[in-house]
């Protein structure tokens, strides 16, 4: 662990993931920050009913243990806590501050046939020209029209809060809900700064619910309640980035006023930073997203199959007594011919195969592709497919916002691979930027950073990352331009129908077996 003496301050950020939790450390010396994780546990969901649910106390039990024990590492160096979440989950508190139940995991069964609930009282259309948000069948729009129909709660609820907000008033009694997680719910209006009252009011909703008012990142939101500030110590709890994405996003170690970036991991994430919403018909079209990011930024993106392909083939292999690391699979791939095999990572084909590599051979088959005939072959033609894929997306968003970046910063566990940061290189023809890693807790440290007033604003809290974290750097192979683009024109000019099919179709066919999955 870091030695105390040298810790000028440590800021707690607390990164809840659907699947696990942690308590980082950022440790700031007054010129650059460094990270070190504090405790890490598993965030497994509860059956009740039939229904899965988040155990709200035993996330807080870890979260507040996770404290006490940074606490016991950093002393008095410890300047504030900062929450992040994954999105569109939310709590319902009676009037007394309880809640009324465990809050739904997104990935209940309970939001089937809900979109189309909704769309016969709101217009698709104008929700997309409200919200400007991606339509994605777990939303907290759909949410709330399962609370509606089906429940309780919600007539006799006084407060709602998403999840971190959840969280950060269970630290200190103080009841708000963060912007960047507002945005998810497909009933906050970017435009106008609020919640869309009409689109609530259309759907059935109580408003009053959704009167907490808003905190901006940087807030310091309160301290801790009396009998925890016993407990853990006297600190301040800071409005984050409270999405992770958008925490992730704002650690983007870029000056651009629009950096494109890639958060890469199993799903990617790849987007561009806009200063105001763009719900057009072309975005509509596209079903590009508009979620609220760092000081009121817009995060333009679109969700893309990322490494799902890779993991679960390895998984294939593993159980046929062929498990491969992943240098082997790059040497392999190497020597493997180029463009060879060019798939649609986003297929519905791949979304929940038994096998893998036999879901690819038969999609190739079906399609006159030549099918991969060994690992090499087959991890190259995913690494490159899902490349192109990532330069359609570019293309679509240069296409709708006329933001041309030069160089993409791709973020999360997918910068280590070298092998697909070359190949978005190659097919995008821009610079690559390959980290940082951790970004997500470094964009939730940098915003109570603010809080601190160790920074004045977003930009200069990426360039103190920019400053901490040296990115690797993948250049545009131009010896290999004409291949790429050849193949960019085979299979996105419109002229291969099986790779023509819309993005959204693909998408709730891939969310819901995320959600199986994850069960």
């Amino acid at each position: 662990m870091t030695n105390n003496s040298i810790c000028r301050k440590v800021f707690l950020a607390v990164d809840l993931g659907a699947g696990s939790g942690r308590v980082m450390a950022a440790n700031f010396d007054g010129a650059k920050i460094a990270l070190e994780e504090v405790s890490r546990w598993a965030s497994a969901p509860v059956k009740i009913g039939g229904a899965f649910h988040w155990d709200a106390d035993a996330i807080f039990k870890e979260i507040t243990s996770g404290i006490k024990k940074a606490r016991a590492i950093y002393g008095g160096a410890i300047e504030s806590v900062g929450i992040d979440s994954w999105a569109v989950d939310y709590g319902l508190l009676d009037s007394a501050g309880n809640l009324l139940n465990k809050p739904f995991i997104y990935r209940d069964t309970r939001t089937d046939g809900m979109m189309e609930k909704v769309f016969a009282k709101v217009p698709k259309a104008e929700i997309y020209k409200k919200t400007g948000i991606q339509f994605l069948f777990f939303n907290t729009l759909y949410q709330i029209e399962a609370e509606i129909l089906y429940g309780k709660n919600i007539q006799n609820a006084k407060s709602f809060l998403m999840m971190p907000d959840l969280f950060a008033y269970m630290l200190t009694g103080e009841k708000f809900n963060e912007r960047t997680n507002a945005s998810s719910t497909q009933f906050y209006n970017p435009f106008k700064r609020e919640w869309d009252f009409e689109i609530l009011e259309k759907i059935g909703a109580p408003s009053e619910i959704f009167k907490n008012g808003f905190a901006e990142c940087g807030d310091v939101v309160g301290k801790l309640r009396a009998g925890l500030k016993e407990e853990l110590g006297d600190m301040k709890v800071v409005a984050v980035a409270s999405h992770d994405t958008a925490s992730a996003v704002a650690a983007t170690p870029s000056q651009s006023d629009n950096p494109a970036y890639i958060n890469s991991g199993t799903w990617s994430l790849p987007g561009v930073e806009l200063k105001a919403p763009l719900a057009s018909d072309a975005a509509f079209k596209e079903n590009f997203t508009n979620e609220v990011g760092a000081e009121n930024t817009i995060r333009f993106l679109k969700n893309v199959t990322g490494m799902w392909l890779v993991q679960k083939s390895k998984e294939a292999w593993a159980k046929e007594g062929r498990d491969t690391d992943y240098k082997t699979l790059e040497a392999a791939a190497a020597q493997s011919e180029a463009m060879r095999t060019i798939i649609d990572p986003d297929a519905p084909d791949f979304v929940m195969p038994e096998n893998m590599p036999r879901a690819i051979a038969n999609y190739c088959s079906a399609r006159n592709i030549p099918v991969p005939q060994d690992q090499g072959q087959l991890f190259r033609a995913i690494q490159e497919s899902i490349a192109l894929k990532y330069a359609y997306v570019f293309k679509t968003i240069e296409d709708i916002t006329g933001v041309k970046p030069d160089s993409i910063n791709v973020m999360g566990g997918g910068s280590k691979d070298a092998f697909l940061n070359q190949f978005t290189a190659d097919a995008t023809g821009k610079t690559v930027l390959a980290g940082p890693t951790e970004s997500t807790a470094l964009g939730n440290a940098i915003m109570q950073m603010k809080a601190s007033g160790d920074i004045s604003d977003l930009r200069q809290g990426r360039a103190l990352i920019a400053a901490s974290v040296s990115p690797k750097i993948f250049s545009p192979n131009k010896a290999n331009r004409q291949i790429w683009d050849a193949a960019y024109e085979k299979f996105y000019s419109g002229k291969n129908p099986d790779l023509k099919a819309e993005f959204q179709r693909k998408a709730i066919r891939m969310l819901k077996f995320r959600r199986a999955a994850e069960n």
